[in-house]
């Protein structure tokens, strides 16, 4: 799409184009995996932990507490977020090397709020007990003069993190419907106008974002539809190839998304009478890769792995460590500043520590596509 036709849709005015990137659009089926617990009776986001499981959260209700289920939505662990107001919280998103915990108090329905903020948590993983506290990430939209604006397009339900980033999308209603804002914050509390950085004619209300583990797609979801921005440079998503998908069977509220791997996706509903539940999809059709492993609920009681602390090495074995595993090592920044990759025949992969200054620092231990484990590692000298 043109850079005339993107200000047009910022400043609100009407236009009947589509993007000359669309590709044509297909269906899909959502596979029930599971019942979210009815704790979470309004599931508007969740963030997959890397491992076998999400962190989820409810729409609002005062409700201050995140729920980690496993892909099959059963509950296994409940944290209290100190320092947070649930006013409408409406998707939740991590880092590169899940350091933190992205929460989005951004609903805004009647386009009113003057107190819309992000708050910034200890990724939940990684911290023993029940309770993490909040930082604050405090924003507002460039463009809106007024509260409650006529021009319905300050609500948001969606946002992710990327390369140091959040980016959040726009869901309108009334006259706007149909066109998705895409504004960026900084991801360190703070007090901050959002840069309004581009927009996009979905057609529809988007509900939830995400970006794929390798940073190489963007999704964006309506309640029956899926959004794919795919070959883009840098944070130009929009400028990609898109791609539109139905999601076959009856309409449910649909409000969070996650990539499971580069090419498998989860979503959840909220409970309006027909859904909360947990679905898997395929998107391989759409997202190619060298190797994809379909539904799977194996988690990864296998794998063992230390010393940690490290001193002069970290190694990490198990029957999911095959010929092409990878270990990725991650500052806390989110900076990637080792690999190591298994060879043919290799069960185990051994990362040199010895040169690596004493820290805090996060492992990634992906085989076939998958993500398998994401934790902390200390190095000591």
């Amino acid at each position: 799409m043109g850079n005339t036709l993107r200000k047009i849709f910022s400043t609100g005015l009407l236009a009947a184009a589509m993007t000359c990137f669309t590709t044509a659009s297909m269906a899909v089926n959502a596979t029930v995996m599971g019942n979210i617990p009815s704790a979470v009776n309004e599931c508007s986001g969740m963030d997959y932990t890397g491992g076998a499981s999400f962190w989820i959260h409810n729409d609002g209700w005062g409700d201050n507490h995140l729920y980690k289920v496993n892909n099959s939505g059963n509950l296994s662990r409940t944290v209290t977020v100190l320092g947070a107001t649930n006013n409408d919280w409406e998707d939740v998103c991590h880092d590169a090397g899940r350091v933190h915990l992205f929460i989005g108090d951004i609903g805004n329905n009647d386009c009113d709020r003057t107190n819309l903020v992000i708050y910034r948590v200890p990724y939940p993983s990684f911290v023993s007990g029940t309770e993490v506290t909040a930082e604050a990430i405090h924003f507002s939209y460039p463009d809106q003069q007024q509260f409650p604006s006529p021009w319905m397009n300050y609500d948001c339900e969606a946002f992710t993190h990327f390369n140091g980033n959040l980016y959040l999308f726009t869901k309108a209603d009334g006259d706007a419907v149909g066109y998705t804002k895409m504004y960026r914050v900084p991801d360190v509390p703070g007090n901050y106008v959002a840069t309004l950085v581009d927009s996009f004619y979905t057609n529809d209300r988007t509900t939830s974002a995400d970006i794929s583990p390798d940073g190489s797609t963007l999704i964006l979801i309506a309640n029956s539809r899926i959004h794919l921005f795919r070959n883009f440079q840098g944070n130009n998503f929009f400028n990609g190839q898109h791609t539109l998908i139905s999601i076959s069977g009856g309409w449910t509220q649909k409000e969070g998304v996650a990539f499971w791997t580069n090419n498998e996706i989860y979503l959840s509903d909220e409970d309006n009478g027909n859904g909360n539940h947990l679905y898997y999809i395929d998107m391989s059709p759409w997202i190619p890769s060298t190797s994809t492993t379909g539904i799977s609920q194996t988690a990864d009681e296998d794998i063992s792995a230390g010393p940690n602390p490290s001193i002069s090495f970290f190694g990490i074995q198990g029957s999911s460590v095959s010929t092409g595993a990878e270990l990725q090592l991650f500052d806390i920044t989110g900076k990637m500043i080792r690999s190591v990759n298994s060879g043919a025949g290799r069960i185990s992969l051994v990362m040199e520590t010895a040169d690596i200054p004493a820290g805090v620092y996060f492992y990634k231990l992906i085989a076939d596509n998958r993500e398998l484990r994401t934790s902390r590692l200390i190095v000591s000298h």
